[in-house]
Formats: C-alpha cells, sequence, structure tokens
C-alpha cells in the first residue's frame, strides 16, 4: 500500500482529519471501500465547552497511528484493514446545530457511521434521525443512562462510558456509609444531563435523600453561579456536590473562595475531574478550596505518578508526542479519546473485511467483551462488555480524591455503579 498523506483540514467550522491518496474501490456500504471507511462526529471545538476539542484531536491522533502501523496477516495499515478518515464538525454544544451537522455528515460526506459524538442533548437531538436512516450512534460522549436504559428501542445507538445515574449513586452510597449525617447541596446543569446525576445520588441515598436540603440549577449560558452558591450556602450544607460541566466547575471552585465558603466534603463529577480542569481550579481558589474532592475514574490518569511508568500510559504519550507534539499530555480528555478511538479498531478488528456493514458494526458491538489487554488505557480491571441484557459497556469505577494542589488518588476498590443490572 502505497504511504497516504495525512490531512487536517479547518472548513467551515470543521475539522476533517483523514488521508489523502487512500481512497478507490468498490462500497461495500456507504462511507466504506476496500481501502478506507470514514466516520465522523460532532463536537464542540468552540463556545463555552471547547475544552472538549481534546477528544476528537485524541481520537485522530489515535488513528493516526492506527493509519500508519501495519498489522494482522496481510500487514495491512489502520484499523480492520481500512484507513480510517475521521471527519469532525463544530456544534457549539448547541443541539440544533448538531442536528445541522450531523445531516451533513450522513447525506454529503455518506459517513459510514458516526463516532463518539459529544453531549446529551446534543446527541439525543440527533437519535432518531440517526436511527430512522439506520446509521450508527456509537459509543457517543455522554454517560446519559437514556443510551443503555433504551437501547431497545433505539438500536443503532450505544453508549461507552459509566452512565451518569450509575456514578451518581456511587457517591450517595458512599455518603450514607461515611458521612450518613450529612447535609447536602447539590449545584446542576439544567438538563438531562444534571438531572441524570440528581436521580442516581438519590437512588445511592435511598432512605436517606432527605439528606439533601438544596438544589440549584444553572444553565450553560450562565456566566455566573455566584447566586446558586450563595443560596446553597444559606442552606447549612456541609457537603456540595457539583454536577456541571468543566467551565462551570472551574467557576464553581473559583466562586467558593470569592464567598468564602469551604463545605466540609465536595464531590464532582468525573467528567470535569481531569488534571487540565482542575490545574485551573486550584489556580483560581487556591489547593485549600479544592483539596480533598472525589470523584470517579475509569480510565488511568496521565497526570498522576502512579501511571509515570505504565506501558500503555508510555505508549499514549509516545503517540501524542509525534501526532500532537503541541498537546498537554497530563489533559485526561486527550486519552479518553485515545481509549475510545481503541474501541472502535478493536470491533472493526473483529469483523471480517469483507463483511463490514452498518448492521455488522452494530451486532458486534451489542456482543462485545474489551479488557484492558486489549485497551491499554483502561483502569487494570475495568472491562467493556455488551450483551443481549447488557447495553451499558464500561461498568466499573473508583473512588478518588484530589490531593497537594495536583494529583488525584485511589480511596476505593473498582465497583459496579450499577450493582443490580444483569450481566453476561
Amino acid at each position: 500500500m502505497r504511504k497516504a498523506a495525512l490531512v487536517l483540514v479547518a472548513v467551515a467550522g470543521s475539522l476533517v482529519f483523514g488521508l489523502t491518496g487512500a481512497s478507490g474501490g468498490a462500497e461495500q456500504a456507504p462511507g466504506v471501500t476496500s481501502k478506507v471507511v470514514k466516520i465522523g462526529g460532532t463536537f464542540p471545538l468552540s463556545g463555552p465547552a471547547a475544552s472538549y476539542a481534546a477528544i476528537p484531536r485524541g481520537m485522530n491522533a489515535y488513528f493516526s497511528y492506527e493509519n500508519a502501523t501495519k498489522r494482522g496477516a496481510d500487514k495491512a495499515r489502520g484499523c480492520g484493514g481500512r484507513q480510517v478518515k475521521f471527519i469532525v464538525y463544530d456544534d457549539i454544544f448547541n443541539a440544533p446545530q448538531t442536528v445541522t451537522q450531523t445531516i451533513r455528515l450522513v447525506d454529503q460526506d455518506k459517513v459510514f457511521a458516526t463516532l463518539g459524538g459529544l453531549g446529551t442533548d446534543p446527541q439525543l437531538a440527533v437519535r432518531r434521525y440517526l436511527n430512522l436512516n439506520g446509521v450508527p450512534q456509537l459509543y457517543v460522549s455522554t454517560g446519559a443512562t437514556e443510551w443503555g436504559a433504551k437501547q431497545k428501542d433505539f438500536k443503532w445507538t450505544l453508549g461507552w462510558q459509566p452512565d451518569y445515574q450509575g456514578e451518581g449513586a456511587i457517591y450517595g452510597r458512599r455518603i450514607r456509609s461515611n458521612t450518613p449525617n450529612a447535609k447536602i447541596a447539590i449545584l446542576y446543569q439544567n438538563d438531562p444531563y444534571g438531572e441524570d446525576y440528581i436521580a442516581g445520588l438519590e437512588a445511592g441515598l435511598g432512605p436517606r435523600k432527605s439528606q439533601i436540603v438544596a438544589t440549584r440549577g444553572y444553565n450553560l449560558t450562565d456566566a455566573s453561579v455566584a447566586p446558586q452558591l450563595l443560596a446553597l450556602r444559606a442552606s447549612g450544607a456541609d457537603t456540595l456536590m457539583i454536577f456541571a460541566t468543566p467551565t462551570h466547575t472551574i467557576r464553581t471552585y473559583a466562586t467558593l473562595r470569592t464567598i468564602q465558603w469551604k463545605p466540609a466534603q465536595i464531590y464532582l463529577n468525573s467528567v470535569s475531574a481531569t488534571d487540565t480542569f482542575m490545574t485551573i481550579a486550584v489556580g483560581l481558589a487556591t489547593p485549600a478550596y479544592v483539596n480533598g474532592s472525589i470523584s470517579v475514574q475509569y480510565l488511568k490518569d496521565p497526570a498522576s505518578p502512579d501511571t509515570a511508568n505504565d506501558p500503555g500510559v508510555n505508549l499514549y504519550r509516545q503517540i501524542l508526542g509525534k501526532y500532537l507534539p503541541n498537546a498537554r499530555a497530563t489533559d485526561g480528555l486527550y486519552l479518553y479519546g485515545f481509549a475510545k478511538a481503541r474501541s472502535f479498531c478493536n470491533l472493526l478488528d473483529r469483523i471480517p473485511k469483507a463483511k463490514l456493514t452498518r448492521a455488522a458494526l452494530m451486532a458486534k458491538a451489542n456482543n462485545f467483551r474489551e479488557t484492558n489487554a486489549m485497551n491499554p488505557w483502561f483502569l487494570p480491571g475495568v472491562t467493556s462488555t455488551t450483551s443481549r441484557n447488557d447495553k451499558f459497556p464500561i461498568s466499573a469505577e473508583r473512588l478518588i480524591q484530589f490531593e497537594n494542589g495536583n494529583t488525584w488518588k485511589a480511596i476505593g476498590p473498582l465497583v459496579d455503579p450499577r450493582p443490580n443490572k444483569v450481566k453476561k
């Protein structure tokens, strides 16, 4: 196979990641030739959630690595014997834009599948369209419980990461066991994302959910969360739950310092618990307001001293250094993108090349077990498992606590956030 040149083009609010000189051959399915599989996704490359752009860039860095690596008996480069062309459009974390750009991916770009599309509201907005058209909406970058709970109604859609309700339940169970007299205040994003976390927290608290003494929501476009935090402080709460996306999580910590409120315990959702966001929070709020915060993790942390000699994290650094040399290697969102891209490649590698169709992709995705031996960025012991009765792929997390103004430390073993689900 002749060497193809990597292309990274910014056009009309989009990033097109792919290869020149690698197309051709008879089309087996939309977006598939004998040499190329074309996929796409929508992500906020600009706007209030632009920090998530590290995810598709990380995904593309990994695909670039696979596209340059000979694998398999035929020594073909890419995933499943094909080069991966990854098209990304900017939806500004705005659902109407997600609809427009997703239609563009399907109708104009003729993608084989969408992969990793980000955001609960944005992805819900295109779920019906993609399912009616039989286009895989695979491994969405959102932990909404919808993706697993309603998969029978939307068979072309599948999540990937642990669901938000399960994560919230882990926090609730810990509070119930460790601080049974806690007075809980909740700051949450006022949409299904935040509501999922509250539902999970209440389930985990069980008969103690009356310990929630105050809740306040914010909108993604709000420039401040000071009114909400002042109201939560007035409730007398000693435990603060931050169910927010990164920008508002950072604002929350900065505002806590401004109003001089230091709850005895803070929990923040895993979405915001990466090195980049925590470093900014520490810089604005000082370590005194951030240390001791509790979250969860299911992937390895490239910022942790514990992974300094980890083979998987070293491979991540090597690939990132080659394909994204200016990226912040300690930013866990890049590693998240690597892990998700690897999961997609693991699927393609297990589908006979001549039989790759959209239906074959979803059949494999819905009956698949991926271990950390197959995906080196999963924590040891974490698997991604789906079956007829299990549509929540990654279902193991561990509690972590922020220390010394710069690092997360594990404070518990891996647990199943949904212990009552039916397993394979």
